[in-house]
């Protein structure tokens, strides 16, 4: 234990010390609490998003499996090659509680066949079908990416919050504690002392005075 001096003015000032360890713990545990809400939240939405996606692969794949079949792997490796294109979102921040998230808008990446470049005579169904389906799929990766971001940052700041709960409870909290008690008990150890010496000079004195 740091043995500071036993004077009120320090004893004031680690009591202040000690209130402001507690109040920081009580707004860390509103914090956390929020975030908590906030995970919970988007941990949902993570689950319902995969759980579509998934949904929407094993629809892909079938469709891919029978374009396969009937067109070919070569009409499928130029399509694909032919409908490369750049994909355009629009990502924003969101404020939770400290913790900066992205939030990317909801984006529909699938197209009509005109949109496409090719046209819809000449484009066999399956191989629409196909397109279709991937294109509908990407759009779930890219709004289900923003929301595990999301969630990964909102777990760190969980972890790193209660870190410092438990350092101002277990650690600093504690020690205050133990140094508020010292200089009290030091100080009415001195003062316990003075009014002994004042009672013995009393006495003394009154001795002086009744021999004069």
């Amino acid at each position: 234990m740091n043995q500071t001096s036993p004077t009120r003015l320090n004893l004031l000032s680690l009591k202040i010390r000690y209130g402001l360890a507690k109040d920081g713990v009580r707004m860390l545990r509103s914090k956390r609490e929020v975030l908590v809400r906030e995970f919970f939240v988007s941990m949902k939405d993570v689950a319902e998003v995969r759980d579509i996606i998934e949904k929407k692969l094993d629809s892909a794949f079938t469709s891919i499996t029978l374009a396969k079949v009937f067109l070919g792997d070569a009409l499928l490796k130029s399509t694909a090659y032919a409908y490369k294109r750049d994909i355009e979102v629009n990502i924003k921040s969101k404020n939770v509680m400290g913790v900066i998230v992205p939030e990317i808008e909801d984006v529909n990446l699938k197209r009509a066949i005109d949109a496409r470049g090719t046209s819809p005579i000449s484009e066999p169904y399956r191989l629409n079908e196909v397109t279709g389906k991937f294109e509908d799929v990407l759009g779930s990766i890219v709004s289900v990416a923003s929301k595990e971001i999301r969630l990964k940052r909102l777990g760190s700041e969980i972890q790193t919050t209660s870190r410092r709960i438990n350092a101002l409870e277990e650690i600093l909290i504690p020690s205050l504690t133990k140094r508020i008690k010292y200089i009290q008990r030091m100080l009415e150890e001195k003062e316990r002392e003075g009014i002994f010496r004042l009672k013995r000079f009393k006495g003394r004195r009154k001795k002086v005075d009744m021999t004069i």
